[in-house]
């Protein structure tokens, strides 16, 4: 169901964009630009800027639910201050991640025990959500829906990865991920994740 820019991102094609048109490595920041995580399987992703400059490699997508319709959507998880005392106040969510779309169909977008750099790992050590996820609601104005965004970090140890296994996808063990979110009704862009992997 991913569609990217029109670019294959079938296995072949992440092969040849690890391995470039005329068999040179190319770099991390090249990889990721070119081929999309696995975590974002479900949706239609265009590139779009970043959410926010980091000191890394990022790479940056539009999420929609359908390809050439600009979808808003609910976002789904687990409020960080439900698992962590030390958040109280603090709106960001922690993962499973999923978004509900207009038709009420839902697409998992994010979950930090099997998705990102420790998740590949088999080693998440971060919070995880259970039970019955809640809808991230405008810090403005309250309302739930929203044209969302993800932003995905590389660290050096991905730099290391793709230099020291080349077949591995690269791309799946992004360091940090940033979930945000432009509010339907008062236009206002919310922050719903950011967390280090």
């Amino acid at each position: 169901m991913t569609a990217f820019a029109g670019y294959d991102t079938g296995p072949a094609w992440q092969s040849l964009a690890r391995q470039g048109a005329k068999g040179i490595v190319v770099s991390l920041e090249q990889h990721v630009h070119n081929t999309i995580p696995r975590c974002l399987a479900l949706v239609v992703v265009a590139p779009t800027a970043l959410i926010e400059n980091r000191d890394c490699i990022a790479t940056a997508f539009t999420l929609s639910q359908k390809a050439d319709t600009a979808s808003n959507a609910q976002v789904l998880g687990y409020p960080l201050s439900d698992y962590n005392d030390a958040c109280q106040g603090d709106p960001d969510f922690i993962s499973p991640i999923t978004l509900r779309w207009p038709d009420s169909t839902e697409s998992l977008i994010f979950d930090s025990e099997i998705h990102g750099y420790h998740g590949e790992m088999e080693s998440s050590a971060k919070f995880h959500g259970s039970g019955v996820p809640k809808a991230f609601a405008c810090i403005e104005c309250g309302h739930d829906k929203f044209a969302v965004t993800v932003q995905f970090d590389y660290w050096d140890a991905c730099e290391d990865l793709l230099e020291d296994e080349p077949d591995i996808p690269v791309e799946n063990y992004f360091c940090n991920i940033i979930v945000a979110g432009k509010c339907a009704n008062c236009h206002e862009t919310n922050q719903m994740v950011n967390m280090d992997l």
